[in-house]
């Protein structure tokens, strides 16, 4: 009875471990703008939507009242304690119909100067339509080489632009990964 009832105790405890989740080879960054919710203080952020998701409730939109989405947004050298020459980001897209043209940006710029050292757009209604998947959440990716020597201290930048789209578009499990 006593070898029942430890191998019952056994199997309940190892089974409330939960399940144990690694991140990609490579990777930097990434949300599911799940985790997200609660951390706004209150605050009304309009790109954090329970509209659509490809995982979890949370995406981030973009649509004529919102022109840019929630994202990335950091010290570069927080990005990779070593030097990147290049970086892959990778994602879901939600866009409903060939009128939403939204981009995905990445830009890289020093601190107190206006023009960027990078500023980079991804077409996603391209990306999308040469794929067909217009009214379906689609995988994407997207390289970029980043310039040599950037600063550390310079703000790396990745968000999705609703440019001149007049219709919504969602962004989830959004990745910034090593590409080099």
């Amino acid at each position: 009875m006593k070898i029942i009832l430890f191998t019952l105790l056994g199997v309940v405890l190892f089974s409330c471990g939960g399940p144990t989740t690694s991140a990609p080879a490579g990777q930097l960054a990434a949300t599911s703008f799940d985790d997200l919710d609660g951390w706004q203080n209150g605050a009304n952020v309009p790109s954090l939507t329970k509209e659509r998701a490809h995982s979890g409730a949370y995406s981030a939109k973009v649509d004529p009242a919102t022109e840019y989405s929630m994202g990335y947004d950091n010290l570069f050298g927080k990005l990779s304690g070593t030097r990147l020459s290049k970086l892959r980001l990778h994602g879901w897209v939600f866009l409903p119909n060939d009128k939403a043209s939204v981009l995905l940006v990445t830009e890289l710029k020093n601190p107190g100067e206006d023009k960027p050292l990078l500023w980079d757009s991804f077409d996603l209604l391209k990306e999308v339509t040469a794929k067909s998947s217009v009214n379906n959440w689609c995988e994407v990716d997207h390289v970029i080489t980043l310039p040599e020597g950037a600063p550390f201290t310079s703000r790396v930048k990745v968000y999705m632009w609703r440019n001149t789209s007049t219709q919504p578009a969602y962004l989830d499990d959004l990745q910034l990964l090593r590409a080099d």
